[in-house]
């Protein structure tokens, strides 16, 4: 009888120690489920941002020339004077000019001529025009380049490679949760596919390519801070192609 008692109590334990270990894989099981889902609900999250090319209007007659400065010239450090002839486009408070200096957010103006206050340095001046959307018109022409430095600064080193100003994000712009972002761009070179580059939009781990010179449009970007970057890259190797202006990054929120 006693023997009888003892086999019943063994019994009872190797079922409890079974249930214990298939309870822990069941755990296991669950929690690698748990882990999968998290991982594919972060995946799904970063897979519904869209990328699409929009089609600008363009005025490819409308004409703007530098004046000044002149190719390559030195200024002392404070007042720098700038002049610009515009041919064929209008111009004023609600059709501004764009001036990006050294590639930072370009800034509107609404007269031909003004000063800046710039110290010592060596600076890039590109400057565009825009359409009735207020993106950058993109033919040549449309945009005019100068290089110069203030207080005998170096200049930058010759160099014939193309290279990108980014109108669109502007540095810390904020968006509304449903509100596309525009990336709108000005290529400064012979044309893509004849360069043999790309232009490489880079966000959330996410990449976009095109040799369209066109604004692209971003949407479902979720909420938060978010950093961009637009550079050149060659077509053959997608590697970020040298020069000073190869890439840009601005970086925007999501409120």
């Amino acid at each position: 009888m006693k023997f009888y008692h003892n086999c019943i109590g063994l019994a009872l334990v190797v079922v409890a120690m079974i249930s214990c270990d298939s309870s822990s894989n069941k755990s296991e099981n669950l929690s690698e489920e748990q882990v999968t889902d998290s991982i594919a609900s972060v995946e799904e999250v970063v897979e519904k941002i869209s990328f699409g090319q929009l089609q600008a209007e363009m005025n490819p007659d409308a004409m703007l020339d530098i004046y000044n400065p002149i190719g390559n010239e030195n200024f002392k450090e404070g007042k720098v004077s700038f002049s610009f002839n515009i041919r064929n486009h209008g111009l004023g408070r609600e059709n501004p000019l764009m001036l990006s200096l050294n590639g930072a957010s370009p800034k509107p103006y609404s007269m031909p001529n003004f000063l800046m206050d710039l110290n010592k340095g060596t600076y890039r001046a590109v400057a565009f025009l825009l359409n009735e959307e207020g993106l950058s018109l993109k033919e040549y022409g449309n945009f005019s380049a100068r290089d110069f430095t203030v207080g005998e600064s170096r200049p930058f080193p010759e160099d014939d490679a193309p290279y990108v100003i980014l109108h669109l994000p502007a540095e810390q712009q904020a968006y509304a949760p449903e509100e596309a972002v525009i990336v709108d761009f000005l290529y400064l070179g012979g044309g893509p596919e004849s360069d043999g580059v790309k232009v490489k939009i880079e966000i959330d781990g996410q990449e976009y390519y095109t040799q369209e010179i066109a604004p692209v449009q971003l949407s479902k970007l979720s909420k938060g801070p978010h950093s961009l970057k637009i550079s050149l890259v060659g077509a053959a190797n997608d590697q970020e192609i040298g020069g000073v202006f190869a890439s840009e990054t601005r970086n925007i929120i999501i409120e």
